[in-house]
């Protein structure tokens, strides 16, 4: 599943950015639709894998980095849908079951199609 979500990830990374994107409210509302997913992922990375495994939550700093760098509203956004995923897949699932493993595949397929249109929005923005 990381490695899914990790490279399905890397294409939104590479996407160009432009000023046209950056005001894109489809733009934006799909950052934040993709800040739950990440949320949603770490919660049950956490619990399979210990409080110790921090990949997505760093991930998600990058991300806030890279689309968000100063204090914003869309970056109010994102952490706030970050957290409030996290703690709703906590609600779901007190250990680390083959449905939470699920779950996370399921994220990572969700997160694919998030990713490319993320992409896609990107590309046709530019100019």
């Amino acid at each position: 599943m990381r490695s899914c979500l990790a490279g399905l990830l890397t294409l939104w990374l590479l996407a160009p950015v432009s000023s046209a994107q950056e005001s894109s409210a489809e733009y934006h509302d799909t950052l934040v639709e993709l800040a739950d997913v990440i949320g949603r992922a770490h919660s049950i990375r956490i619990l399979c894998n210990g409080h110790s495994d921090q990949y997505w939550r760093d991930y998600m700093r990058n991300m806030l980095d890279l689309e968000a760098p100063s204090s914003s509203f869309l970056r109010s956004r994102m952490v706030d849908t970050f957290n409030a995923a996290y703690t709703s897949e906590q609600a779901r699932f007190g250990q680390c079951t083959r449905q939470a493993a699920q779950e996370e595949a399921d994220l990572g397929l969700k997160g694919k199609n998030l990713s490319e249109r993320l992409a896609k929005l990107a590309r046709t923005a530019t100019p």
